[in-house]
């Protein structure tokens, strides 16, 4: 049996660290940009109930820290390793918000979980920790 088909460890497809120095590696870029998303959703939901006429205040506050990831992930670029341990540390939090979504039925519930889990476990890769504690 060939091994030639499985993906080789020491390929540079397969290996999250080679990224050029300088160019934002893609865990960060994916966070940042899950964030956002996730914030996006948030904000239509909230647009949408107001509509309609709807209960906010749960909602509003099921989104809460999925609101607050935004100006964190917008501060990436330039930010060091302390705003990257804040961001995962609200995207817990974030997480666990969402994980009472499923109990009361409201949004971000699933959804909410997986975005912000997706931005903790991403930012805990092992380049999005050199990108954060480069030097400038």
């Amino acid at each position: 049996m060939s091994n030639a088909a499985l993906p080789q460890t020491h390929d540079d497809l397969y290996n999250d660290e080679a990224t050029p120095h300088g160019v934002m590696p893609g865990t960060v870029r994916g966070a940042r940009l899950i964030a956002a998303v996730a914030a996006a959703v948030g904000v239509v939901l909230i647009a949408i109930t107001v509509a309609l006429g709807g209960s906010l205040g749960a909602l509003l506050a099921g989104y809460l820290p999925s609101f607050a990831l935004v100006p964190l992930a917008l501060s990436f670029r330039a930010a060091g390793d302390l705003v990257r341990k804040a961001t995962i540390g609200v995207a817990v939090l974030a997480l666990l918000v969402s994980s009472t979504g499923i109990l009361t039925g409201l949004p971000p519930g699933a959804v909410g979980i997986v975005a912000n889990g997706a931005v903790a476990g991403l930012l805990l890769r092992p380049s999005a920790h050199a990108w954060f504690t480069r030097t400038r």
